[in-house]
């Protein structure tokens, strides 16, 4: 019997991607020396006060796999053609193609590139290439290649705990596959609200010029 994803998540880990680092606790990719040369530049842009930009604060979308990372809910609605991710944080949509219909790959880098699914056992198992090379994992500007391609291995740990093993195979950035494994509890009853960024209504920034969040309650 294949697992019933279905509902609204919330993730029960902070933004940054290396979910094995400790809190206040430097992050651990694999990097290549190249991409282990440009992540430097970034912290130690950061650590002069003048950090890169982070392209979702300039309300870019924050791409796959990241936006799997956000405090926001996710919504999980299954079909048998088609698995939609829905998420709250700026409004995207993930489509991962489940059967013979799925539109032809095109090989456009995206976003959220194209994603197809199956089903192991009871636990889904997405894989998602085509990926734009300009997104980073968190903002600590984690950086990737356009040869990033995602696999994630969903697995319910209970009717209200959801596990996701998300594994990186990038040649060009890592020097082995880079797994992390992210946790979501359910959420019954809430829905996805709306997420204007150009209009920030989900991050207001208060008189001192702080940026707030407004999150699920």
């Amino acid at each position: 019997m294949r697992s019933d994803f279905n509902g609204i998540w919330t993730s029960e880990q902070g933004v940054l991607w290396d979910t094995a680092a400790g809190r206040g606790q430097p992050e651990h990719p694999p990097f290549t020396p190249q991409y282990a040369a440009l992540y430097k530049q970034a912290l130690d842009a950061a650590a002069a006060g003048k950090p890169l930009i982070d392209p979702p604060t300039v309300c870019l979308p924050p791409g796959t796999p990241r936006i799997m990372a956000s405090p926001f809910p996710i919504e999980v609605v299954l079909t048998p053609s088609v698995v939609y991710l829905m998420f709250e944080y700026t409004s995207q949509v993930r489509r991962v193609y489940m059967d013979a219909t799925a539109p032809q790959r095109i090989g456009l880098p995206t976003y959220n590139g194209y994603s197809t699914g199956h089903w192991d056992a009871q636990d889904l198992v997405i894989d998602t290439l085509d990926l734009l090379q300009g997104t980073v994992l968190d903002t600590t500007h984690l950086g990737h290649s356009d040869q990033l391609k995602v696999t994630e291995h969903l697995h319910l740990l209970s009717p209200t705990r959801m596990k996701a093993e998300i594994t990186l195979n990038d040649p060009k950035a890592y020097t082995k596959p880079w797994t992390v494994v992210r946790t979501y509890v359910k959420k019954p009853g809430e829905q996805i609200m709306e997420y204007v960024c150009e209009e920030n209504n989900r991050n207001p920034v208060s008189a001192d010029g702080t940026t707030g969040f407004i999150g699920p309650k």
